[in-house]
């Protein structure tokens, strides 16, 4: 319990987290019908070794070992998994492609960021931040600052975007840098889905699970475009406390940042009234809130 105070305390100095696309539907009602605790209790028998065999010898060579020999595979199975993408990052040598970095997202996080681009999900923007836009812009052969090429840009697929930039870039981004530019592009938040890990609360991404365990309390879906979001218990929160409704004290804070509840479901719903994706001080808020009632409510208990 002590791993998750530091986790909690780590968390609330974050600025964004991750709360990206999901299984949702963009209209409250299909978000209700679509949150779906069977589908989440289905998945709990599919959970294999936490990486692959080509994964733990890239980092037991990182780590200065032999890649055949176990002598530090408890070390690397309770590291960070932004840690773990750094050194399997770095088996590839100097220059990273795109491809590359999402081999290697995929491989730790379990995240196809290329069915990500293929289905066009993700983050719902009119533009791209400056600092992609202003590459993107260079490798068309324009002035950084020049808008003419803008609505070609937004045409791209994001992997297209993401390997433009990255050659820009001269194939020489850090892992930091790698895990920054995919939330720009993808609406994929690596860093705080790896401090997210054991804090019992299962996120549904792009039709994947990007955080689940056994012992979830929540889940906390949203839609493809990250417009908005559902939470609901899972079967865990009903073995260990008798009961699958949501906490009074749950429904009562997140009310009061604008979400509603659907006492027919049990679910609680957002839909950001703008009609953009969830921005990313809301997202920490929302997760601060989940964190907060699984401190106060169930440390002790579950």
């Amino acid at each position: 319990m002590k791993n998750q105070f530091k986790k909690l305390i780590l968390l609330t100095l974050m600025t964004s987290v991750a709360l990206t696309g999901g299984v949702g539907s963009v209209f409250a009602q299909e978000a209700v019908s679509n949150a779906n605790p069977q589908a989440y209790e289905a998945q709990q028998n599919k959970e294999d070794a936490k990486y692959s065999k080509k994964v733990m010898k890239a980092v037991r060579v990182g780590l200065g070992v032999d890649d055949k020999s176990t002598q530090a595979d408890g070390v690397i199975e309770t590291m960070p998994k932004v840690k773990v993408m750094d050194y399997y990052l770095a088996s590839f040598g100097k220059k990273v492609k795109g491809q590359e970095v999402r081999l290697a997202v995929e491989e730790i996080f379990d995240i196809d960021l290329n069915y990500v681009s293929k289905m066009d999900y993700g983050s719902k923007l009119a533009i791209y931040p400056p600092a992609v836009m202003e590459s993107l812009r260079v490798s068309l052969n324009e002035e950084p600052k020049s808008t003419l090429q803008d609505a070609r840009i937004m045409a791209m697929t994001k992997n297209q975007v993401m390997d433009r930039y990255i050659k820009e870039r001269d194939y020489s981004l850090t892992g930091e840098e790698s895990r920054t530019l995919i939330n720009q592009i993808f609406g994929v938040n690596l860093s705080g889905i790896s401090n997210l890990e054991y804090m019992q609360i299962a996120i549904s991404s792009k039709g994947q699970w990007i955080v689940k365990s056994d012992k979830d309390l929540f889940v906390l879906e949203s839609s493809l475009d990250d417009v908005d979001v559902s939470i609901y218990t899972t079967p865990y929160f009903k073995s260990v406390t008798g009961s699958d409704q949501l906490p009074e004290s749950l429904k009562n804070k997140l009310a009061n940042i604008g979400f509603t509840y659907n006492e027919e479901t049990n679910l609680l719903y957002y839909k950001n009234p703008t009609g953009e994706s969830v921005p990313d001080a809301f997202k920490g808020q929302v997760i601060g809130i989940l964190i907060g009632t699984i401190v106060t409510e169930y440390k002790n208990r579950y």
